[in-house]
């Protein structure tokens, strides 16, 4: 098992990324049968290790607990029975899922004959920061080998046993299986100033932090490499004039109440004003689940135990089981609430108006919009990818649900006979 390194020491994180630049080479070249090969091992390894990987994760669990630490981050630390069980599902479903390196994107023969092919190859060496979440380790694992690319990943303390467990399995795996171990370089030390060295390390391709707005805010400040950030999620339910509502009810408690500490759960509900009826039931409904509700003067009149919301609330990713409702004039009314305080993760609407919903979905800017479905789908097991790297909330290369695809980049292969240039 990997030991965790007390004094944090600069050459030592400089020299590993060198090694994991190095081990590009050997990872873009690995074949599919190989490298589905690996992750199916590596699932029976983590079936075998399960009892002791979740006493260790206890242990992580129990001391985040003791310490005060946030419950959502305790909840998103704790590897339960069904969430152990998912994590090995996901390695299957990425061995399962087509090979994307190599593959053509397009295609062509110009004019004096030259072939040219644009193909997928991998990202390159990819760094992930991230918080709380174990089960992110072999997620990001599966999906980087499959795409051909290194990773260097930066855990948070309170998951650190958990995560150095885990890699130790990842690296045993490996090396039996004759691959370059360089690849996966899980970084020792939980002082955090260590972040700061990382995202100005050029030996990475990319960075990816997934995490609060103050890691977000350090990345940003002095990354040195491209950043993908995977932000906060202010998600944004509409139930529109036209909606089901038993198909609303169903769809928003979900939306809230599965897993309330995830980015994709719904933090504010937006109530179409024709929905009063709708409102007094979902109310209700708060109170018999322990859901606290924050809301609009007009959502306060008909329950006045309701908190009130402000633009502070509405700026709020809650995380636990507490809402925002707000009342809202028509369609036009809710896009303008979103523009203004969605973060541009996750936003839907509920309607039976064929219209209304292509307007939803051409008008609000975010990296998933959905309609007559929740938010908590947005997420790579359920859009069939095994896994995701994380949910990008910016524009550039990759938005949305990350993947294999968006864990690759391309490069142009060109076919002469002794073609040269003209002019």
């Amino acid at each position: 098992m990997l030991e965790k390194t007390d004094l944090y020491a600069p050459e030592a994180l400089n020299a590993g990324i060198s090694r994991a630049r190095k081990a590009l080479g050997d990872f873009s070249i690995l074949s599919s049968r190989k490298k589905n090969e690996i992750l199916i091992l590596l699932s029976e390894e983590l079936s075998r290790e399960k009892s002791d990987i979740m006493a260790v994760n206890q242990t992580d669990y129990s001391k985040a607990v003791s310490s005060g630490i946030d419950p959502a981050m305790c909840d998103r630390l704790l590897l339960t029975d069904s969430r152990y069980d998912q994590m090995i599902k996901g390695l299957k479903e990425v061995a399962a899922l087509p090979d994307p390196v190599g593959t053509g994107v397009s295609s062509w023969e110009n004019a004096d004959g030259l072939k040219i092919e644009k193909v997928r190859v991998p990202l390159g060496v990819v760094g992930v920061i991230y918080e709380a979440r174990p089960n992110v380790t072999i997620e990001v694992f599966s999906l980087c080998l499959k795409a051909g690319c290194p990773i260097v990943l930066k855990g948070g303390s309170e998951a650190f046993k958990t995560n150095m467990r885990l890699v130790s399995v990842v690296k045993r795996v490996l090396e039996s299986s004759g691959v370059n171990t360089d690849g996966v370089f899980f970084l020792p030390w939980t002082d955090r100033n260590v972040v700061v060295d990382l995202v100005g390390n050029t030996g990475l391709d990319v960075i990816i932090p997934r995490g609060g707005a103050g890691l977000m805010d350090i990345v940003t400040r002095h990354s040195r490499v491209p950043v993908l950030r995977h932000d906060r999620g202010l998600c944004h339910i509409y139930v529109a004039a036209s909606a089901d509502e038993d198909m609303a009810l169903s769809v928003v408690m979900n939306a809230k109440t599965s897993r309330p500490s995830t980015c994709n759960s719904m933090e504010t509900l937006l109530v179409d004003s024709g929905k009063e009826g709708f409102l007094r039931h979902f109310l209700s409904v708060c109170h018999e689940r322990g859901i606290r509700v924050k809301g609009c003067a007009v959502t306060r009149g008909l329950d006045p135990t309701v908190d009130e919301a402000t633009n502070e609330t509405y700026d709020t990713e809650f995380l636990d089981l507490t809402l925002n409702c707000r009342v809202v004039d028509g369609l036009d009314h809710a896009l303008e609430h979103i523009r203004r305080y969605g973060s541009g993760h996750t936003e839907a609407i509920i309607t039976s108006d064929i219209g209304e919903a292509d307007r939803f979905w051409r008008e609000v800017d975010a990296s998933c919009v959905m309609v007559n479905a929740s938010t908590r789908l947005h997420d790579g097991f359920a859009f069939g990818l095994g896994a995701e790297v994380g949910i990008s909330t910016t524009r550039i290369h990759a938005r949305g649900t990350m993947g294999l695809a968006e864990l690759t980049t391309t490069k142009y292969q060109v076919w002469g006979n002794g073609h040269l240039r003209q002019s």
